[in-house]
C-alpha cells in the first residue's frame, strides 16, 4: 500500500531533490499535492493532506522565531501536538544538521521520533529504503543522552527486551507494579560560539557526471505598497520579481486581490493566457467548473498570479479570507514571493500578512503635499500606516528620485536615512514602449544593470551574502539532476555575521 509523504522541508532546491528521488518509487510512496514552507501552517495542512509520513528539517523550515531555543521549543510543542492528534497514524522524520549527542535530538525520540537524519551526507536510496520500512527504535536509540533518560521494560523469563518493545510505553499492573530500570549515557558535547553558519549542497551525480555546488536561499515573503495611489508599488514590484528571477530565484508576483485589475494587461495576457483565471477565483464562489480555465500562468520565469480584468471581479474583503490568501501562497513552490499591497493596507487580511513577512517596503514620490499630508494628519489610517512604516522589517524605498533629493534638508529631517534605496525617473518613452511590448522594463534596452545597482540594497536584504558572492564569480546554480542516484552532502562554515549585512541561511 502507498504511503503519503508530506515534504516539510523549506528550502525549495533540498525539496525539489527529495520529489525527485521519492517520485521514482510510486509504487509504494505518492506525494501530498502541497509543500510546507513554514512551521505556522504545519497543522493546518496535515489536517488536509492527512499525510502517513511527514519529512520536517528543523532548520530551514521557517519559523516565526529567531532564537534557537525557541525555536526548539515551537518544534517541541507541534510534535506533542501531532502525536496526541494522530497517535501513530503519522510518522515524523526529522531532518537536521545536529550532533548525535545533540540533547533535544533525545527529547523528540522520548516523544515517538523513530527516525532522524543528522548525518551530513546521507544516500537518497538507502533513505527511501527506510521511508518503506517500518520505523525502528534500533535506528535512534544512539541519540538518547542522560538529558532524556531511556525507559526500557524490564527482562521477563531472562530475555531482553527486543526494540520494538522498548518503543511501547511501560503499562503498569493494576495488582503490581514492576520497577523500571534507568539507563544514563554520558556525553560529551562541543560549544560553538554564535555565528552565522552556511551551508552549500553538494551534490554528487554519480556515474561520471559533474559536481554542482549551490548555496541555498531561505523562502522570503516580501510586501511592497505605498501609502498614496499612483506612487509605483506596482512597478517595483515588478522590476523586483524580474531582477530576482534573471538571478536564478523562482519568484512570484501576486497582485492585491482587493485592487482594481492591472498586471494582467501590463503584460498583454490576453495575447497568451485569455483563459486565464487567478488562483484567488479558483478558491472563490464565482468558479464555473464548465468554462475552461487556466489558474497558472508565467512571464519571462516571474510566476504572477493577477485578476483577470473581464473575467473576475474586484475581490470583497469577506470574500478572501486569511486562510484562503495562505493556500493561494502554497499553491507557488517560489522561493520569494512578492505581494504587491498597493494601498490595501487597511485590509485585515494584509494586517496579517505584514506579521508573518520577512521585509515590507514602502514606495514613496517627491511629491511634498503627500508627505505633509502624511506628517500632519490625524487621520487613524495615517496612524496605522505611521506604525507598519516604524517597524523594524520595514524600509522606504524612493520612487522618482534623483538622488540628490536624499540629501535634501526636508527628506533628511524627516526620514533620517530610512530610504533604503531610490528609482530615478526613467524616460516615459521606453516605459510606454516595454508597456507596448509587454516586456519587463528589465528587458528592454539596457536598463537590466541600472535597474539591478538600485535594487542592490534589497537584494542585500532578501539574499544570503554567499549567494550574491557566487553570482558575482560567475558560479551557476543548481542545473538538470537527471535521473541517477544521488547524496547530498552538506558542508558549514562559520563567519561572524555582519550586522545589516547579511542574511543567515
Amino acid at each position: 500500500m502507498q504511503k503519503k509523504v508530506l515534504i516539510a522541508v523549506g528550502d525549495k532546491s533540498y525539496t525539489d531533490i527529495l520529489k525527485e528521488t521519492l517520485i521514482k518509487h510510486n509504487e509504494e510512496i505518492s506525494l501530498s499535492s502541497q509543500e510546507v514552507f513554514h512551521r505556522r501552517f504545519l497543522e493546518e495542512i496535515l489536517d488536509i493532506e492527512k499525510p502517513d509520513i511527514l519529512l520536517i528539517h528543523d532548520q530551514y523550515l521557517g519559523s516565526d522565531f529567531s532564537e534557537q531555543k525557541d525555536m526548539e521549543n515551537e518544534l517541541l510543542t507541534f510534535i506533542r501536538n501531532i502525536r496526541v492528534n494522530y497517535d501513530d497514524s503519522l510518522r515524523v522524520v526529522f531532518l537536521c544538521e545536529r550532533p548525535k549527542g545533540d540533547p533535544f535530538l533525545s527529547q523528540i525520540v522520548s516523544m515517538g521520533v523513530l527516525d532522524i537524519i543528522n548525518n551530513n551526507a546521507f544516500d537518497l536510496d538507502d533513505f527511501v529504503e527506510q521511508l518503506i520500512d517500518k520505523p525502528r527504535f534500533s535506528r535512534v536509540e544512539k541519540f538518547l543522552v542522560s538529558a532524556a533518560p531511556v525507559i526500557i521494560q524490564p527482562e521477563v523469563n531472562n530475555t531482553p527486551a527486543t526494540a520494538e518493545e522498548e518503543t511501547e510505553e511501560a503499562k503498569p499492573d493494576k495488582q503490581t507494579e514492576t520497577p523500571t530500570k534507568v539507563i544514563e549515557k554520558k556525553v560529551v558535547q562541543k560549544v560553538i560560539n554564535k555565528s552565522v553558519v552556511k551551508r552549500d549542497y553538494n551534490i554528487q551525480i554519480h556515474n561520471h557526471t559533474e559536481k554542482v555546488v549551490g548555496v541555498p536561499v531561505r523562502k522570503k515573503l516580501i510586501m511592497i505598497g505605498s501609502p498614496a495611489a499612483r506612487s509605483g508599488s506596482t512597478f517595483v514590484s515588478h522590476l523586483l520579481a524580474r531582477t530576482l528571477t534573471k538571478m536564478g530565484i523562482s519568484t512570484t508576483y501576486v497582485e492585491s486581490p482587493f485592487s482594481t485589475a492591472y498586471t494582467f494587461d501590463r503584460f498583454t495576457g490576453h495575447h497568451f493566457a485569455d483563459d486565464y483565471r487567478s488562483k484567488f477565483y479558483e478558491f472563490s464562489k464565482y468558479i464555473d467548473p464548465k468554462k475552461k480555465s487556466i489558474f497558472d500562468w508565467n512571464k519571462v520565469d516571474v510566476d504572477i498570479i493577477c485578476k483577470h480584468p473581464t473575467n473576475e471581479p474586484v475581490y470583497e474583503e469577506d470574500e478572501v479570507a486569511f486562510e484562503t490568501f495562505i493556500k493561494v501562497l502554497f499553491s507557488s513552490p517560489s522561493t520569494v514571493t512578492i505581494i504587491d499591497v498597493g494601498t490595501d493596507w487597511h485590509y485585515e487580511l494584509f494586517q496579517d500578512v505584514f506579521d508573518i513577512a520577512d521585509h515590507v517596503y514602502f514606495v514613496l514620490e517627491p511629491d511634498i503635499p503627500l508627505i505633509q499630508y502624511l506628517e500632519e494628519s490625524k487621520k487613524e489610517s495615517v496612524a496605522f500606516l505611521h506604525k507598519q512604516i516604524s517597524h523594524d522589517k520595514s524600509s522606504l524605498i524612493g520612487n522618482r528620485f534623483d538622488k540628490s533629493l536624499l540629501n535634501n534638508k526636508l527628506l533628511k529631517d524627516l526620514y533620517n536615512g530610512e530610504f533604503i534605496t531610490s528609482i530615478p525617473a526613467f524616460p516615459v518613452a521606453d516605459v510606454f514602449q516595454a508597456q507596448y511590448d509587454g516586456i519587463f522594463l528589465s528587458d528592454y534596452k539596457d536598463y537590466h544593470k541600472r535597474i539591478e545597482t538600485c535594487l542592490e540594497p534589497l537584494l542585500q536584504e532578501i539574499l544570503p551574502q554567499e549567494f550574491l558572492k557566487k553570482q558575482k564569480k560567475g558560479a551557476g546554480l543548481f542545473k538538470g539532476l537527471f535521473n541517477k542516484k544521488i547524496t547530498i552532502e552538506k558542508s558549514e562554515v562559520n563567519e561572524s555575521e555582519p550586522k545589516g549585512e547579511e542574511s543567515t541561511v
